[in-house]
């Protein structure tokens, strides 16, 4: 590990191992899909995907075909699911590439049958259904419709799957029935016509909180990394990475001092403010601003402001803080911890809105069995 690191992301694949076996356990008989979009939400997709290839797992998802593209250059195998929005004038790469789109309208399904007799393979696909999130997907009344098309097209194109994705998992237990109700509404037609169709709804809130919605496939994200948005969670999970910096200057503010671009905070007594290598760029958010705590010597310290590369915090309550002093923002530093969940809440954002944007130049350093292994980073080799 390079001694000049400062800034930095600290991964455990062992604690995300044992995260995917613990959910492959909680799961079981369902399939787990394991969601690597947004570069594994932060996490670092390529890694992170051969950990679990590793680990047993031969089931993919991601989002964008490049993100596709990047997992079989990279050599990863087995299936590698696109779940995101793709136009016709993709469908070659995805071929090329053996990815397995999901669909969301009739004529997306027969351009790809298309794409398929170009090919000369029976490409396989799955049929998105919009269940009450109002984005992708055909309507709960479509079904005998898609089915129907659906078994025209059978010589041509393999249907594997029936997929949708519930509006609010950890919300209104009424409303995510309802959302189950219409998804069965939408697959009670392929039933006869597709006996070994697999089927898939919850993703890993779903997973965690309604063990009835398994069904043939669970895609799971959050719960791989450790994120507890259900609690007391049913899966025993252990947090995976640790986001930290240090302190690069100490100094004490006169009282009226404002701190950050637009005046963000006007200090009202002397204050002791800590400056950190770290800012918008780097995964911070003005929302951050006033609410979000950071660890310092084991004590919670106040964030004042944020500037594009920069950030500060109020150390005033903690003694003896000096330059090079370990500041964790999301991980554990003495009694106290800071959770991915924690943090993204400071802003009053979600987990994936705030990993998902973290650069590489917050390097990620992967660790297994006590060793490092490697770092994914600016300096990396493309």
């Amino acid at each position: 590990m390079r001694e000049e690191l400062v800034t930095k992301m600290e991964i455990s694949l062992d604690n995300l191992l044992h995260n995917y076996r613990e959910t492959v356990r909680h799961v079981e008989p369902a399939v787990v899909y394991a969601v690597v979009k947004s570069e594994a939400y932060g996490h670092g997709a390529v890694p992170v995907a051969r950990a679990l290839v590793e680990a047993g797992c031969k089931q993919f998802a991601v989002a964008a075909v490049d993100e596709g593209i990047q997992l079989r250059r990279a050599g990863i195998e087995g299936d590698i699911l696109m779940m995101g929005a793709t136009l016709p004038n993709q469908f070659e790469a995805m071929a090329e590439y053996r990815l397995t789109p999901v669909l969301a309208d009739f004529e997306r399904l027969r351009s790809w049958a298309q794409t398929a007799r170009t090919y000369g393979k029976r490409l396989p696909y799955h049929i998105k259904v919009d269940v009450g999130l109002g984005r992708m997907g055909l309507f709960p009344e479509d079904g005998e419709r898609a089915a129907r098309i659906a078994e025209e097209l059978e010589g041509t194109v393999r249907l594997v799957g029936l997929g949708s994705h519930l509006s609010h998992p950890s919300g209104d237990e009424e409303q995510n029935r309802c959302e189950q109700r219409r998804f069965q509404e939408f697959s009670a037609p392929f039933a006869a016509r597709f006996a070994d169709v697999q089927r898939h709804l919850a993703a890993s809130q779903a997973a965690a909180r309604f063990p009835d919605m398994h069904m043939e496939i669970v895609r799971v994200g959050g719960l791989l990394f450790g994120f507890e948005h259900i609690k007391p969670s049913p899966v025993d999970l252990r947090p995976v990475m640790t986001l930290s910096t240090a302190v690069a200057q100490v100094k004490t503010l006169p009282p009226g001092w404002w701190i950050g671009y637009n005046q963000q905070h006007r200090v009202q007594e002397p204050t002791e403010v800590a400056l950190l290598p770290m800012g918008w760029t780097d995964g911070l958010t003005s929302f951050h601003v006033g609410s979000a705590d950071i660890l310092v010597r084991g004590r919670r310290c106040r964030l004042l402001g944020v500037c594009t590369d920069f950030a500060m915090i109020d150390v005033t309550p903690v003694a003896g803080v000096q330059v090079g002093d370990e500041v964790v923002l999301i991980g554990r530093q003495g009694d106290e911890e800071i959770s991915a969940i924690d943090f993204g809440r400071y802003a009053g954002i979600s987990t994936g809105q705030l990993l998902g944007k973290l650069p590489l130049r917050v390097p990620r350093l992967y660790h297994f069995g006590g060793q490092y292994l490697e770092e994914l980073s600016i300096l990396s080799e493309v």
